[in-house]
């Protein structure tokens, strides 16, 4: 072999090993990227309707505990009184730490729409959590309990210890509010579809237990045939306790409540409630959390669009059972 051959290898052979030595770099390099990339640390927010109801600090045990599950970490803000022009500004504030993912308990359906059209904007997935928005389609998914079911279950329960005739009230929370109105509707058109002899009444007492209070004093002496109430949510449920017992009533009106929350499950074992009928917030934060890892990670497609959740209905004779127990909300 002549010495130029040898040299032309020789050449070939130090560029081969350069290239291997090359691709080796770009191939570690790579990687490194994608391994850093997959091990990104996501950021959930949650935003509650009201920042103190145990409904909601049940979501934030929930949610906490399973984003630290999936390795992302949790923010939870809100405000404490459930309306519109109390979350919007919290919603507004929360825009600007751009969270990977937005939780959401909007406290009406249309007013908070421009604001969760910023956060769409911004490519942050939005899943509503208890309550949702008419504007479905900017939402990754919305999960929440099945409240026409509960309604209804508790009509039932009104119209049996009623034996079918008198009169019935319901207690709504806000107007505008999806979960309340679909509970209070179903209760209403429960009684017309099965129990038509009863009459049913219904008044808002904007999510306070004093005015609820107030509302039911009314009823009692305008109806005296007035044989059940039904609370749509805690503080309606609370406030018809306390006017039914001011009014020496307890023996003829049934109470139906709605969350069980711990004030509530304590009335109910008093025997001054006879029925709640509990939601599994702790269960919807637990999904919401899981939806929005999917969604971030690339799995999107494995997210339902609608979740609800059956509802437990509590009595006093099986609230101990650790079936019905494991429901009752943190405080």
């Amino acid at each position: 072999m002549s010495h130029l051959s040898r040299r032309v290898i020789a050449g070939l052979v130090t560029s081969i090993a350069v290239l291997a030595a090359l691709a080796a770099v770009l191939v570690s390099t790579a990687s490194g990227a994608s391994h850093k990339a997959s091990h990104k640390k996501f950021t959930v927010a949650l935003v509650p309707g009201d920042s103190t109801d145990p409904f909601y600090l049940s979501m934030e045990f929930a949610g906490r505990a399973e984003a630290k599950k999936l390795g992302m970490n949790f923010i939870w803000q809100g405000a404490s009184a459930f309306s519109p022009e109390a979350q919007a500004p919290v919603l507004s504030a929360l825009l600007a730490k751009h969270p990977s993912a937005l939780l959401v308990a909007p406290t009406d359906p249309n007013a908070l729409t421009s604001i969760l059209k910023q956060y769409k904007a911004a490519h942050i997935p939005i899943i509503t959590v208890d309550t949702t928005i008419n504007d479905k389609a900017i939402l990754s998914a919305r999960i929440t309990s099945n409240n026409a079911q509960g309604g209804a279950a508790a009509a039932d329960a009104c119209a049996t210890a009623m034996k079918g005739t008198g009169a019935a009230a319901v207690i709504y929370t806000t107007p505008g509010t999806t979960t309340t109105n679909a509970r209070g509707q179903a209760f209403v058109a429960e009684m017309k579809k099965k129990h038509p002899k009863i009459t049913v009444y219904t008044e808002f007492d904007n999510n306070t237990e004093s005015t609820a209070t107030s509302q039911v004093s009314s009823l009692l002496l305008a109806h005296r045939d007035l044989k059940c109430v039904f609370g749509t949510n805690d503080y309606a449920a609370e406030g018809a306790a306390t006017a039914v017992d001011a009014a020496h009533e307890r023996s003829k009106v049934t109470i139906a409540g709605y969350d069980a929350e711990p004030q509530l499950v304590t009335l109910l074992r008093k025997g001054t409630i006879d029925i709640i009928v509990a939601q599994k917030p702790a269960m919807e934060a637990t999904i919401a959390v899981q939806d929005a890892y999917d969604v971030l990670t690339g799995k999107a497609r494995k997210v339902k669009k609608s979740v609800q959740l059956a509802n437990v209905i509590m009595t006093k004779s099986n609230i101990n059972k650790p079936s019905i127990k494991k429901w009752i909300y943190k405080s």
